[in-house]
């Protein structure tokens, strides 16, 4: 006889697996037999929406694991993340403050909620809330201050910007994004040889990076090359 555990545990298999079709009918499964648990509706919305690009299904799914069990930050930051999917920031920042009233150290979420007010062109909100992170995930330095890097530029402070692309490079020598961050910002300041070692190295570590031959396109057309 086919139990709620069961039919969980085995759609935990088969996600685990990548045989998506199968898993969501086992989550299925587990709802018909017990619907008040918040765990299958969780699984389910997460294939939908990080395996099927099935938006509205895994926000009805989201929608109802929150409904059974709302002092999960985890519910809330993945929601948050199909919203972003979704093209909804003002409904991503709710979410991610929902997880962060419950988690106030989750530092994904703070990091998310910095992408969004850059995005929103909220600068300096921002680089506040970087720094938070930064404080939260040491271990993230390198990304954190490429990112602050980009905000940096997008402001014109490029001592600024620059001084966080090396900090960045000084920590991870192959991140691509602190090399095309950099040599972006070198073409703004016409020191094009750098710029063009820079854009050179993103295209060594990810030759089939689009946007670095983007970038690398620009700088030859400023060189005449």
């Amino acid at each position: 006889m086919n139990t709620y555990q069961g039919e969980l545990e085995r759609g935990i298999i088969a996600k685990n697996l990548e045989d998506f079709e199968q898993a969501i009918k086992y989550f299925s499964a587990a709802i018909a037999l017990e619907n008040n648990h918040p765990e299958p509706y969780f699984y389910r919305a997460n294939i939908y929406n990080h395996s099927l690009q099935n938006y509205p299904a895994a926000l009805a799914d989201y929608d109802r694991a929150i409904a059974l069990k709302s002092d999960d930050e985890g519910y809330y930051y993945n929601r948050a993340l199909l919203y972003l999917n979704m093209g909804d920031l003002e409904g991503a920042l709710e979410d991610y403050e929902a997880a962060l009233k419950i988690k106030p150290d989750y530092a994904l979420a703070l990091w998310d909620v910095a992408l969004i007010h850059s995005e929103l062109e909220e600068f300096e909100q921002a680089l506040e809330e970087l720094d938070k992170v930064l404080h939260l995930a040491p271990y993230s330095a390198a990304i954190i201050h490429k990112d602050k890097g980009n905000i940096y530029y997008k402001l014109e402070e490029f001592d600024l910007a620059l001084e966080q692309y090396n900090q960045s490079l000084a920590l991870d020598p192959y991140s691509i994004y602190a090399y095309k961050g950099r040599g972006t910002l070198y073409t703004t300041l016409g020191r094009y040889e750098e710029a063009l070692a820079d854009l050179q190295k993103a295209l060594e570590y990810a030759p089939d990076d689009t946007d670095a031959k983007q970038r690398m396109a620009h700088l030859e057309r400023k060189m005449n090359i």
